[in-house]
């Protein structure tokens, strides 16, 4: 074992240990400190335990001070921060902070359920679930010890980024992430967690990014050849509502289970509450449906289940939820203004009163009485232009597939359109085909070779393959035709992040701030490039304005 392993797993047993003058700050509906959970960070003192009550609290965490945040119970049930969709549900500032035992949802668009961008935090027996971007997200973290979570069904897994190194991520289940489950662009160390999309055909797991292996991972189909897989009481199959006993997490309890790989530690969670499509309880409206005035909502009942045993329910859900997704039918392509009308850019509102004037009053494309529908719906019908629309009416409510068809349908008609090339290649770049987006980019701009925006674009799926100096290439064509575009100076100052030039990267994001002061990505972006810099208050400034923009 390396002296930099032994370094870690020392700090994660000095971090179990419990504090000898650490006041507890409990969290929850009634007979608590307080009913919600940043004001009792706001209220703590370094060193000091923040215990928190089951039940769902929508707020965005900041935590800036080491202490210790966990659930107040048994090990039973979890606590829900749900971000409603705006931020990160818990962002971690402070050197030392120990985040455990909750349920992480809800993240927003480009954000994570657990942000990470400080030293030496040990993050435990988490479920991190149905968020917009990434799982668990480290900018700038060392020596951090990330270990026994479960981070499934969000965009991205675990995403590391070029900066951050030393941090030990072992026996985490990564599971039905749409991207990656896994991606380290730093120098840490994986050991022995769980990847749904590793087929055991090798004894190691090369974890996307630069050069970082797991090499003793595990995946469905080691579970599967396991000597005594799981069971549930009475021999019978996993259902998707199991009743299987773990045991209490905070007592850091582990167990050897055959084919894991080894010392593998037990995860009690509970999935069934949970509703996949938002991440919310199914007992209670989406959070973005309902305002509370208080953050703490009524707890439920959570059977326990182990980390072997959840494998093989979330691979249940996902087949459950893929033959429920086939029986859908196909959406209802309207045919959107007459030839002429429709723009490019109309919104799904303006589509759809088109829509409806067509259904109401008729125009010259309408069936007659002979006409079968889908003779009346026949491409042939429909210019270039109205699937166009259509297409980015669908992306822009993340139905990102059936926008690829449509815009499918607008290039077959007119192959020069150079808008359909370019609503596709943006389709494709949200749910992962950064390959095929690049191709779709090459063909716009062989079209349009002087639009900004689709160089822009080019450069977004360059930087997601990777290929970091080429997207610098493409950010510096576009800002060379229009040097107001601020996404083109905030996303070459992310690609130059990520490169470590963190002083270009200033530059960047401040041009990018000068042309639109309410570019929330800037500020967060420019917060971690002066926070490696070691400018630690304006760093804190500039993530203050990032949140209060959402």
């Amino acid at each position: 074992m390396s002296s930099k392993t032994i370094i870690l797993f020392s700090l994660m047993t000095i971090l179990s240990l419990p504090l000898g003058e650490a006041a507890t700050i409990t969290v929850g509906p009634e007979g608590c400190d307080h009913v919600g959970i940043q004001a009792a960070i706001d209220a703590a003192s370094p060193g000091d335990v923040v215990s928190v009550q089951n039940g769902t609290y929508r707020e965005n965490l900041v935590v800036d001070k080491p202490i210790v945040l966990r659930n107040s119970g048994d090990g039973t049930d979890r606590p829900i921060v749900d971000a409603g969709g705006r931020g990160s549900a818990v962002t971690l500032v402070a050197d030392g902070v120990t985040l455990q035992g909750f349920v992480l949802e809800n993240g927003g668009f480009g954000w994570a359920g657990i942000e990470v961008r400080s030293k030496e935090n040990a993050i435990r027996g988490n479920l991190i679930t149905d968020n917009r971007w990434y799982g668990i997200f480290l900018e700038g973290a060392e020596g951090c010890v990330i270990e026994e979570n479960v981070v499934w069904m969000n965009k991205y897994g675990i995403w590391i980024n070029a900066g951050s190194r030393e941090n030990l991520l072992r026996k985490n289940v990564l599971q039905d992430n749409e991207n990656y489950n896994a991606f380290d662009l730093g120098t840490n160390i994986w050991e022995g967690n769980f990847y749904g999309d590793y087929d055991g055909s090798r004894l190691i797991y090369e974890v996307p990014g630069i050069s970082s292996v797991d090499s003793h991972p595990s995946g469905p189909e080691k579970v599967v050849a396991a000597e005594e897989p799981p069971t549930v009481a009475g021999d019978a199959p996993v259902q998707s509502e199991p009743e299987v006993e773990g045991p209490d997490l905070s007592s850091n309890s582990n167990a050897s289970v055959g084919a894991y790989g080894g010392d593998a530690g037990l995860i009690d969670l509970n999935l069934t509450d949970l509703d996949s499509t938002n991440g919310s309880t199914t007992e209670s409206p989406p959070s973005n449906l309902t305002e509370e005035p208080s953050p703490v909502f009524e707890p439920r009942k959570r059977p326990q289940i182990n980390i072997l045993e959840l494998s093989q329910v979330l691979s249940d859900s996902s087949d459950e939820e893929a033959e429920a997704e086939e029986e859908k039918p196909g959406p209802e392509v309207s045919p959107g203004t007459s030839a002429g009308d429709g723009t490019v850019d109309a919104s799904r509102a303006e589509v759809e009163e088109a829509n409806e004037a067509v259904e109401d009053g008729g125009t010259p494309d309408e069936p007659t009485s002979n006409e079968t529908t889908e003779e009346a719906a026949a491409p042939a019908n429909y210019t270039a232009e109205d699937w166009t629309i259509w297409g980015r009416s669908l992306a822009s409510s993340g139905r990102y597939t059936e926008a690829v068809s449509c815009f499918d349908r607008a290039l077959l008609i007119d192959p020069g359109l150079a808008a359909a090339w370019d609503g596709k290649g943006e389709a494709l770049m949200m749910i992962g085909r950064y390959d095929k987006a690049l191709t779709s980019f090459e063909k716009a701009l062989a079209i349009e070779p002087e639009s900004a925006e689709i160089w822009c674009h080019r450069g977004n799926a360059l930087q997601m393959l990777l290929r970091f100096d080429d997207a610098l290439g493409c950010y510096d064509e576009a800002l060379k035709i229009n040097p107001q575009l601020a996404e083109a100076w905030n996303r070459k100052g992310t690609t130059l992040n990520r490169l470590g030039r963190y002083s270009e990267a200033l530059d960047c994001f401040d041009r990018a701030l000068e042309i639109d002061p309410g570019l929330a990505s800037a500020w967060n972006s420019k917060s971690w490039a002066l926070q490696m810099l070691g400018e630690d208050e304006a760093a804190k400034e500039a993530f203050d304005r990032a949140r209060g923009l959402g």
